[in-house]
């Protein structure tokens, strides 16, 4: 039959008999707490925020607004990243100058795999593009984001190479696509 031992908590941490709590996430940090009663509207993208998630619109559900003084209005974080210029998932498109011709397909698809990004959840989206002559970068709010144009990049585009690098230290991933 095993003994135990009287030990405090922050000892059995340090001796690893017990885990230490996990540090939270930025998404953590980014929520606003517990549910409240109160909506709150992005004045940028019109997404509202209730039921601890944020939503496309209220339209669909008026019918749990009773009252104007439950209405906020704040920005909301995939807003503000873009605001802040601050990002979690970076795409960059290098093409070949016989490959220019197709520039316009490719931002077609990164734009098309944004609106369904966004269509399943409003914070999943492309921040910010920037065209130069042979380089397109792409900022994303998601860092699976990024991830995933590129493979439908790839997967669309034959011929391509993809390279995925993760952050070790942030939850940012750098996608490099060379066509």
């Amino acid at each position: 039959m095993p003994r135990y031992q009287n030990v405090s908590k922050s000892k059995a941490v340090r001796m690893g008999t017990n885990a230490p709590r996990r540090q939270r996430s930025k998404k953590d940090e980014q929520e606003f707490g517990l549910a409240k009663k109160k909506f709150i509207i992005c004045p940028n993208c019109n997404c509202v925020f209730f039921d601890k998630a944020w939503h496309h619109s209220l339209e669909e559900d008026a019918k749990h607004l009773t009252d104007r003084k439950n209405i906020r209005f704040k920005i909301c974080p995939a807003c503000q990243m873009a605001k802040d210029r601050t990002f979690e998932g970076e795409l960059v498109i290098s093409l070949s100058k016989e490959k220019l011709a197709e520039k316009n397909e490719i931002i077609n698809v990164v734009k098309n795999s944004d609106e369904q990004a966004r269509a399943h959840d409003p914070l999943d989206r492309v921040l910010w593009m920037e065209n130069e002559s042979g380089k397109i970068r792409v900022l994303t709010s998601e860092n699976q984001l990024a991830v995933r144009i590129g493979k439908k990049l790839e997967s669309a585009f034959k011929g391509g190479t993809l390279e995925i690098k993760h952050s070790h230290e942030e939850d940012l991933i750098r996608v490099f696509w060379k066509y």
